[in-house]
Order: structure tokens, then sequence, then C-alpha cells
């Protein structure tokens, strides 16, 4: 990537493509990964390369289609950070929205010879007095 926000197109990209290949491209070999899901943490890109495949290879006919907005993105000649709200919804065949959720999701970037990848994700949801997510906000 040459530009941070390129980021935020190529990903929505390689989810609805379920490009494997292209969604670990975006992701530095030392990526630091927070995540909402089973794992919570996870350092490498070798583990965070499993997880997307395991993830994209998931979704059988299904498809993924994910949405950022209030992207903010401040950056250096060689560190960045972005944020926004993503939106993932699963499209069934028929082209009917079967499910969604929305994630808050931070990410920080190093820029080296190879572009600008991102070193660290966190994704959260806030939740309720009850401590249950909100994934619709």
């Amino acid at each position: 990537m040459d530009k941070i926000k390129e980021f935020f197109v190529i990903y929505k990209n390689a989810a609805w493509e379920k490009n494997v290949d292209q969604m670990v491209e975006l992701y530095h070999e030392d990526v630091v990964i927070f995540d909402m899901w089973e794992h919570g943490f996870q350092k490498g890109l070798d583990v965070w390369a499993l997880e997307i495949s395991n993830w994209l290879r998931s979704l059988g006919d299904e498809k993924v289609k994910v949405d950022f907005e209030m992207v903010t993105i401040q950056e250096d000649s060689t560190i960045g950070f972005a944020s926004a709200l993503v939106s993932f919804q699963a499209i069934g065949l028929d082209l009917r929205i079967l499910r969604s959720m929305k994630n808050r999701i931070s990410l920080g970037f190093l820029k080296s010879e190879k572009g600008w990848k991102v070193v660290h994700q966190h994704t959260s949801v806030p939740t309720d007095s009850n401590l249950q997510a909100i994934l619709d906000f």
C-alpha cells in the first residue's frame, strides 16, 4: 500500500472476493492482533494469516460485505494510525443480508520498503450495563 487509506478499499475488496492472499498482504510480519473473537490476542503474521484463511473459507457460498465509516487517519513518514467503524454483512446467494454486525477498529501502521503494513489491530464493541455486546450501534 502506498497510502494508508488504501487499506480500507483493499480490505473491503479482499473480504468480498474471499482473497486470503490479498488480505494477508495488508499485515506486517510482526503484527499484533487484539480481536473480539475466539483467541482475543494473536501475534505474528503466520498465526493471523491462518485466522484470515479460516474466516474467509468458512463462508461457503456466502459473501461478506464490509463497509467502513468515520475513518480517521494520522500519519508521518514511517508511522501511521487509523480508526473507524466497520460493518460486516453476510450476503446469501440471493443477495439477501443473512446477518450483520458493527465493530470499532483501531490500526497501527508501519511504513517500510514494502509500503504501509498493519503492525497492530484492535477490534472492539461497546457493551451495555449487563456487559452484553452492542453489535449494531
